[in-house]
């Protein structure tokens, strides 16, 4: 007769433990080979198997089908029995609470009235929680949001997403304590430039403010302050963490979920997207004890599919394999060989569906903008400049026409070439002074990067041409920039925002615009986070005229912040071919919110006969493919190769031939 055992559960530490017939299985040593596979301990008469919480029934099943393997029959105890049968009806549940997520996010539940009625319910409760209201497609979104609890969006810049959270947070923190749904803290993991809009945002959404403790963006906060916070009884209602601040504080984080019931957002969520960096695996791994779970981005996929894999396993840390339907091995294939694998895209899209919930750009019926380009004509001295500098590097570029961004010689020409076109003192400044983060430059500042690309230097009368530009000849971008503010901004009483990619142009003319009586702001990566975020605050507000413009770069201001309040206008000095970064910039001010006869106004600055021509035309051509693709459910934006010179330098090169 064959032996029978027990199998009970033990939740606290946490194990399956095997209680009788231990001789049979402790002398049956084929067995024990495989029970070492699922880690087993021997205690006495007992034997102890871990699990996961994630896999705990896998992990019972692979044991009953071994002990049934060799001959021994297995009786569950009464709380393993409950386990597997709550494991049942979640399975069952899950299924049926997908197709109702798909259904509100699609907006077809109206023939459901179990959920018209909760929709109902959560337009009543924000309708006394909020003093913002809402418009129908962020009710939408927020009420999905509430109703998955663990969900991305993917709403696209501009579409009020932290207003979509507060919303759904508003709900969920008004249910009953005992509620499995209840949440009673918030905690934001984002850019530090997220941190003040979160703070802000909150006022406007609830019309009063609340406890915030920021862990991350200011370096007097102490590691014990940081703890005290996680540790206290009654910490603050909302705690703001840089995504690089987690791991060192994951174990406390990790306490402090499990002490408070928390939705935990990832703001700028792309930034986790590499699952094997160390910002993914921690943040990941705190959201196993975060009672709701919410991704925000824009841009879930910039590099490819396989990007989606990190934002799945964080809102679903013990299914999202299963919600994938795809290994990561998969996901990647599925980027490099979109045509063929069409139908696999189509099923992956299908699987995640339920999960996700993307406002387009279209969607947002936002008010008109205008767009002007100005041909610059460049002055005299600068116009010797750069003819000599791109005669000189052009000389030795047909015999690498083919050359991409991974050539490091003809990228830093292409950046010399640009700083020639906008304001040759630019050139007498090593390229990683010029430039704001080597997310541009993408170089190592040790290697000889710096004394291989500086060949025009070697001829002395352009060397002292370059540092005597600024006491000969004021650029004309300049001149232009002050006219536009005279002609068209500030009879309108308007305030204008400024894009430069290089650091020492943002500081010259902030210079020149002071000596003709025109006071400016910086926001680069130099200014400290608490004074950008008081420039921001007074920029923003329409009373405050102590200055009318700010000088920005877009390695520094182009996520997270909004500028629309207050600006309505933006003149760009110089543009980078990096389309996704370009309009990012432009959705500062064009953004939920604004009054519908609101004109938005955008002026760009190019050089006559020169790469801003060359940048100009293959940004319009870029924004076409980019606008066909962010109207996809899940944007792959590596699809218009939005890094890559190769054109740039092909498009130089023939232009350059035809005016000479």
């Amino acid at each position: 007769m064959a032996a029978v055992i027990d199998i009970n559960l033990d939740v606290e530490s946490p194990y399956f433990v095997i209680i009788g017939a231990s001789d049979e299985i402790i002398n049956n040593k084929r067995l024990l080979i495989s029970l070492k596979r699922l880690g087993y301990i021997l205690d006495g008469d007992k034997i102890h198997i871990p699990f996961r919480l994630e896999t705990q029934i896998n992990t019972l099943k692979e044991l009953q089908n071994l002990l049934k393997k060799f001959g021994l029959d297995n009786n569950l105890s009464e709380n393993t029995t409950f386990e597997v049968n709550s494991y049942d009806r979640e399975e069952k549940a899950f299924e049926e609470f997908s197709s109702q997520a798909e259904s509100i996010r699609n907006d077809e539940f109206k023939n459901k009235p179990e959920l018209i009625a909760q929709f109902d319910n959560f337009q009543t409760i924000l309708s006394k929680s909020l003093k913002r209201k809402l418009y129908p497609l962020q009710l939408l979104s927020s009420f999905h949001m509430a109703f998955a609890q663990n969900s991305c969006n993917f709403a696209v810049p501009g579409a009020g997403k932290t207003s979509i959270v507060y919303g759904a947070y508003a709900y969920l923190n008004s249910l009953p304590k005992d509620d499995l749904k209840h949440v009673d803290k918030l905690m934001v993991i984002g850019p530090l430039s997220s941190f003040a809009p979160w703070e802000n945002e909150f006022v406007e959404c609830f019309g009063k403010s609340t406890s915030f403790q920021r862990l991350s963006g200011n370096i007097s906060i102490t590691r014990n302050e940081k703890l005290e916070h996680l540790y206290s009884s009654n910490p603050a209602e909302v705690t703001l963490i840089f995504h690089g601040g987690v791991n060192s504080l994951q174990n406390e984080i990790l306490d402090f979920l499990k002490r408070h019931k928390t939705m935990i957002v990832v703001d700028e969520a792309h930034r986790i997207k590499n699952h094997e960096g160390v910002w993914g695996r921690s943040i990941t791994e705190i959201s196993k004890e975060a009672t709701a779970r919410i991704i925000l981005t824009g841009t879930p996929v910039p590099n490819g599919y396989q990007d989606i894999y990190n934002l799945y396993k964080f809102i679903y840390p013990f299914k999202f394999k299963e919600i994938l339907g795809f290994h990561y091995q998969n996901l990647e294939d599925m980027t490099y060989n979109t045509s063929s694998d069409s139908c696999r895209i189509v099923k992956l899209k299908e699987n995640l569906s339920p999960f996700f919930i993307r406002i387009k750009k279209d969607d947002l019926n936002l008010p008109p903008i205008t767009e002007k380009t100005i041909s610059v004509k460049m002055g005299k001295h600068q116009r010797e400049i750069y003819d000599f500098i791109e005669s000189t590097y052009l000389e030795n570029m047909p015999n690498d026409a083919t050359a991409t961004i991974k050539d490091i010689l003809n990228r830093a020409k292409l950046i010399r070439l640009r700083q020639a076109s906008t304001n040759p003192i630019l050139l007498a400044k090593t390229l990683q002074e010029s430039l704001e983060s080597n997310i541009e430059a993408d170089y190592d500042p040790n290697s000889r990067f710096t004394t291989e690309t500086e060949a025009f230097i070697d001829d002395s009368e352009f060397f002292n041409k370059i540092c005597n530009y600024q006491k000969i000849e004021i650029p004309q971008k300049f001149i232009e920039t002050f006219n536009i503010l005279n002609n068209d901004i500030f009879p309108m009483n308007g305030k204008a925002i400024i894009w430069t990619i290089f650091i020492q142009n943002a500081k010259q003319l902030q210079e020149y615009l002071s000596q003709n009586s025109i006071k400016s702001k910086l926001l680069i990566g130099e200014v400290p986070q608490e004074e950008r975020e008081d420039v921001i605050e007074r920029f923003n507000n329409p009373s405050n005229n102590e200055f009318q413009i700010i000088i920005a770069n877009p390695f520094s201001v182009a996520e997270s912040i909004s500028l629309h309040k207050g600006c309505h206008n933006a003149i760009y000095l110089e543009r980078d071919y990096n389309c996704s970064n370009f309009l990012q910039s432009k959705d500062r001010i064009h953004r939920v919110g604004l009054a519908e006869t609101q004109i938005t106004n955008y002026f760009y600055l190019v050089s006559k006969d020169s790469i801003d021509e060359i940048i100009d035309n293959r940004l319009q051509e870029k924004i076409l493919r980019m606008e066909s693709i962010i109207n996809d459910e899940i944007p792959l934006l590596t699809r218009i190769n939005d890094s890559d010179e190769t054109d740039i330098i092909r498009d130089l090169m023939k232009n350059y031939a035809q005016r000479t």
